[in-house]
Order: C-alpha cells, then sequence, then structure tokens
C-alpha cells in the first residue's frame, strides 16, 4: 500500500470512528422537551399575531393559570417562534416571557417552584427572567400581559 492510499484509508477510519461522538454531541444541545410540560398549539389561541397573542382562562390547559402559582409552556407561535412561559404570579398578574434561552436558544420549561430550566444546558430563571444558574447570562425577554376577565392579552 502507497503511502497516499494508507493517509486516506486513515483518514476515513478517524471520520467514522468519531462520527457517534459527533452526532452525541450535537444532540446534547438539542431542544429537549420535558414530557411533564403543557403545551399549547395555535388552534388553542383566540387570535395570534406578531404583535399580540390572545386565550382564554377557561380553555385547557390555560385553565392551570386560573390558580396562583399555575404555570404552563407555549409551542411556537407567530408571536414568539419559541413560544411562551406563563406564570400566575397573583389574582390580578400574570408573567409572560420568551421560552427561548439566551444563552443558546433552546426552548425552556414550564415554571416550578419559582425556576424555569433549559433542558439543553442548565441555565435556570428566576420570575424576574434573571438567570439564577449559568450558563446563561442574560435576562429573558419579558412581554406585557392584560387580564381582562377570563381573557389574556399579551402583547410586545
Amino acid at each position: 500500500m502507497k503511502r497516499r492510499e494508507f493517509i486516506g484509508e486513515a483518514c476515513k477510519f478517524a471520520v467514522l470512528c468519531s462520527a457517534p461522538l459527533a452526532l452525541s454531541t450535537l444532540q446534547s444541545c438539542s431542544d429537549v422537551e420535558n414530557e411533564n410540560t403543557d403545551f399549547v398549539s395555535d388552534d388553542d389561541f383566540i387570535d395570534v399575531n406578531k404583535n399580540f397573542i390572545e386565550f382564554n382562562l377557561n380553555q385547557a390547559p390555560f385553565d392551570k393559570l386560573k390558580e396562583i402559582n399555575g404555570s404552563i409552556a407555549t409551542n411556537g407561535n407567530d408571536f414568539d417562534s419559541k413560544g411562551l412561559l406563563l406564570f400566575r404570579q397573583s389574582e390580578n398578574s400574570i408573567l409572560a416571557f420568551s421560552r427561548r434561552c439566551p444563552h443558546a436558544g433552546a426552548s425552556l420549561d414550564a415554571f416550578n417552584n419559582g425556576s424555569s430550566r433549559c433542558t439543553s444546558h442548565g441555565s435556570e430563571f428566576n420570575l424576574s427572567g434573571k438567570p439564577t444558574r449559568g450558563p446563561a447570562k442574560s435576562n429573558l425577554v419579558q412581554y406585557k400581559v392584560e387580564i381582562n376577565e377570563d381573557t389574556i392579552k399579551v402583547s410586545k
């Protein structure tokens, strides 16, 4: 076997051997969804567009937001491509954040015990949208929320 052929074969072998490691590394950075989180599609909203999104608290799974400390996460939609994190803070206050982790753009889980977690890299955020655990260093994007009886409107 000539030297050039040997180097070519050795390179092919190295690529084949490293492929599983490369794939597992890329997979660990993918967006992993938490099975315990309720997800909502565009069909569940009253109205969705680029400027605001509206929904009814009497419709599941939004009805979880009728309870103080209730939280849900929505799928991506026209308003926010990653979806929303919603949390009922008090009788008159619902918090709304983008589900997009500012570190690498993965989706965050719904709030649990006052914290939302990015399953891709472990960043955690408090109810103010501030990171409490890295690698994320930036706050979550927060949206305005209007409550009108059983209708919620989230806007930019």
